[in-house]
C-alpha cells in the first residue's frame, strides 16, 4: 500500500463530519457548543471526552487522548493509520492518491481485507447450508423447536457449520482464501502447531452458527452452538481473538441495538444469542448479549456508553445467579444503575416470551427491582436468615457488592436500606463495605503488578498504541503554539520570519518549532488536521488539547509578546546555566574569563529587551 499523501489526508478530514464519525459508534451528549461523552479509551465516571465540530477534533481530558477522525478511528478500531484512513475515506467517495509504497503496510492491510472478505463469504457460505443443505436437516428441526421460523434466520443471517470440518477447507481453497487467511481469521486451527505442513482443521462442525458483527453490521467473528447433545467442547464455541476480533471488547447484537437501547434508556443483558434474537423479534430491541459467561470491565464501559441503566435477564439457575453477580460487579464499578429482572426456574427470555408474551415480559424488564434489593428477596427464600448469626454472614456477602459501588452517597444510601432490611446495625454493614473494599484494591494492586510485563509485550506489539500526551508546561510556548495553530494574521506575521535560534535553548519549545516550520493555514480546519497528522501520537493529542481551548486575545501584538517572553526566558536561562559554571573553582581562568564576557553581554540583552517595553 502506498503512504497517503498530505492533500489527500486533508480531503478526508475536510470531508468528514467527526460528529457522525464518533456518534456511529457511541451516543454523544450537545454541550454548548461542543459534545461529551464517556471516554471510550480510558474508564471514568463524568464525561471528560469532548468532540469539538467547528474544528473537527476530538479530546480526553482525562487521559489525554486526541485528534481527528482517522486518529479515533484507528484507536477505536484497532487499525493502522492508513487502514483508518481508507476507511473514511471510502465512505466520503474519496479515491486515495499513491504517493511512496509501503510494503509492511501493504501485507497488513492486503491481509486485513482477505480477513475481512473471509468472514463475509463465510457467513454467506454457513447460510447457504442451513437452507439447501441435507446435512443440515436436524439444524433446520431445531430452529423451528425453538420457534424460529427461516424469514427469522435469514434476517439474523444463521447457518450451519458442517460435520466434516474438511468442507470447510475445501471451500476456502475454492473460494481462494489460503490456510494462512484461515488462521488469521480463527476459522481454522493448525493440525500441528509444531509442523505446519500437517495443515489446519476448522474450529466449527456441527454447530449452529451464529455470525458476530461489529458496530457497523460487518461479520467479526462466529459464534457456534451445539446441536448434538454428545457433542465435545462447550454449548456455544466462539472464534478466538484475531485482527477483527476482540472478545472482552464485543457484544452480540449491539449493530442493531444501540440506538434502541439510547431511545429506551436502558439496555437489557442476556446471556444467550437466541434469547436475544427472541427479545428483539418481540419488539424488545434494546437487548444485547456478552458472548460467553466472560463480562469485563470493558464490556461495562461500552454499555456507560450508551446508557446509565443496565436490566439483567439472566437464567435463574445458580450458574445464571452467579454470571449475574459478576456482570454487577463490573457494572457498578462503572457507576451503573443495575437491575434484575428474575426469570422463573426454569425458564429464560427465549422460553417465557413463548409462554407469556411480549406484553408480560417487557412488564418484567419496566418493574425489575435494583439487583441488591433482588439478592436480599432470593437469600430471604433460600436461606434461614432468622438468626442474626446468618444475618451477618450473609449481610458480608452483599457488602462486597456495596462495595463496588464508587458514589459515596448511593454507597451510603445502599447500606442504610440493606441494614434496615436484614435488621443488621448500620455500622456494621459500614464496617463490612470497607473491609470488602480494602480487599479489593489489594486484589486489583496485584492483578496490576501481575500482569504489567504482559501489558508492556501487547503494548509493544501495537503500532497504534496511546501513548501519554505531551504537556506544555510555559505558558508563552502553549500559547504562542495556540495562536499560530488558529490565528492566521498572527502565524503569517510571526512565520515570516525564520525560526529564532532561542527558541532551541527553551525546554518544551520542540513543538512550537515544528508548529513554526510546518505548512498550514491556520483558517482551514482540515489543513490544520493534516498538519497535525505529520506529528507523533503525543503530539497530535497535544495540539488536539490545545484547539479545544479558547483563547482569550488573538491579536498579533499579543503574540509578539510571547515572542519577547520567550526571548527573555531563553536569556535567562542561559543567564543561570553560565552562573552556574562559574561557580566550578576548578574552571580553568580562561574559560572563566570568556564565560563572564557572555554573562555581561546576556544582561545586556535583557536590559534592552527590558527597556524597549
Amino acid at each position: 500500500m502506498a503512504i497517503i499523501s498530505p492533500e489527500t489526508i486533508q480531503r478526508i478530514i475536510a470531508e468528514t463530519d467527526i460528529v457522525d464519525v464518533i456518534s456511529s459508534y457511541f451516543p454523544l451528549k450537545k454541550a454548548g457548543a461542543n459534545f461529551l461523552a464517556l471516554c471510550p479509551f480510558h474508564n471514568e465516571k463524568t464525561p471528560s471526552f469532548n468532540v469539538t465540530p467547528s474544528k473537527q477534533i476530538y479530546y480526553c481530558f482525562g487521559c489525554g487522548e486526541g485528534g481527528d477522525a482517522i486518529r479515533f478511528v484507528m484507536h477505536y478500531e484497532n487499525l493502522t493509520f492508513p487502514d483508518a484512513a481508507s476507511r473514511l475515506a471510502e465512505k466520503a467517495g474519496i479515491r486515495l492518491e499513491d504517493e511512496v509504497f509501503d510494503p509492511d503496510a501493504d501485507r497488513r492491510l492486503q491481509l486485513r481485507r482477505l480477513v475481512e472478505k473471509l468472514h463475509k463469504e463465510a457467513s454467506a457460505w454457513f447460510s447457504q447450508l442451513l437452507f439447501r443443505s441435507p446435512e443440515a436437516q436436524h439444524a433446520r428441526e431445531y430452529l423451528k423447536m425453538r420457534g424460529l421460523d427461516s424469514e427469522t434466520a435469514r434476517r439474523w443471517q444463521l447457518g450451519y457449520a458442517p460435520q466434516n470440518g474438511g468442507s470447510l477447507i475445501r471451500w476456502a481453497q475454492d473460494a481462494g482464501f489460503s490456510n494462512k487467511v484461515l488462521l488469521e481469521g480463527g476459522l481454522a486451527a493448525p493440525q500441528d502447531a509444531d509442523n505446519p505442513s500437517r495443515g489446519v482443521y476448522s474450529r466449527f462442525r456441527d454447530r449452529l452458527m451464529f455470525p458476530v458483527c461489529n458496530d457497523y453490521g460487518n461479520v467479526i467473528a462466529f459464534s457456534g452452538r451445539v446441536l448434538s447433545p454428545d457433542a465435545k467442547g462447550g454449548k456455544y464455541i466462539n472464534s478466538p481473538e484475531t485482527m477483527l476480533f476482540k472478545k472482552s471488547k464485543t457484544f452480540y447484537g449491539l449493530d442493531r441495538s444501540k440506538r434502541p437501547i439510547l431511545k429506551a434508556g436502558r439496555a437489557v443483558l442476556c446471556e444467550g444469542q437466541l434469547d436475544l434474537i427472541a427479545c428483539v423479534e418481540n419488539g424488545i430491541e434494546n437487548t444485547v448479549a456478552a458472548l460467553g459467561t466472560a463480562f469485563t470491565e470493558d464490556h461495562a464501559r461500552i454499555l456507560k456508553r450508551h446508557t446509565d441503566e443496565v436490566v439483567l435477564c439472566y437464567d435463574s439457575d445458580a450458574a445464571g445467579y452467579k454470571a449475574a453477580i459478576k456482570a454487577f460487579r463490573q457494572l457498578v464499578s462503572s457507576n451503573l444503575v443495575v437491575k434484575l429482572a428474575a426469570m422463573p426456574a426454569g425458564e429464560d427470555p427465549d422460553s417465557l416470551l413463548k409462554k407469556e408474551g411480549a406484553e408480560a415480559f417487557t412488564k418484567r424488564i419496566t418493574e425489575a427491582p435494583e439487583f441488591l434489593d433482588y439478592q436480599i428477596d432470593r437469600a430471604s427464600q433460600e436461606r434461614n436468615l432468622d438468626e442474626m448469626r446468618d444475618r451477618i454472614e450473609f449481610a458480608k456477602e452483599v457488602s462486597e457488592n456495596i462495595a463496588r459501588i464508587t458514589d459515596k452517597m448511593i454507597q451510603d444510601s445502599l447500606i442504610n436500606r440493606v441494614a434496615t432490611r436484614l435488621s443488621v446495625p448500620a455500622d456494621d454493614i459500614r464496617r463490612f463495605v470497607g473491609e470488602a473494599d480494602g480487599e479489593i484494591k489489594r486484589s486489583l494492586r496485584y492483578s496490576k503488578r501481575s500482569s504489567y510485563k504482559q501489558r508492556q509485550q501487547e503494548n509493544s506489539n501495537q503500532e497504534n498504541q496511546i501513548l501519554p500526551p505531551l504537556v506544555i508546561d510555559n505558558r508563552a510556548v502553549r500559547f504562542l503554539c495556540q495562536m499560530l495553530l488558529t490565528v492566521p494574521e498572527a502565524r503569517s506575521e510571526i512565520c515570516s520570519s525564520p525560526e529564532p535560534d532561542f527558541l532551541k535553548n527553551l525546554a518544551g519549545s520542540h513543538l512550537l518549532s515544528k508548529i513554526w516550520q510546518g505548512s498550514f493555514d491556520p483558517a482551514s480546519n482540515a489543513d490544520v488536521a493534516a498538519f497535525a497528522n505529520s506529528l507523533t501520537p503525543p503530539e497530535q493529542a497535544c495540539v488536539a488539547r490545545l484547539l479545544t481551548e479558547t483563547l482569550p486575545d488573538t491579536s498579533v501584538k499579543r503574540a509578539n509578546e510571547c515572542l519577547e517572553t520567550l526571548h527573555r526566558q531563553s536569556l535567562d536561562a542561559q543567564k543561570k546555566g553560565i552562573l552556574s559554571l562559574l561557580k566550578d573553582s576548578k574552571l580553568p581562568r580562561e574559560k572563566a574569563h570568556q564565560l563572564t564576557k557572555e554573562l555581561l553581554d546576556l544582561t545586556q540583552q535583557l536590559q534592552d529587551i527590558a527597556q524597549s517595553q
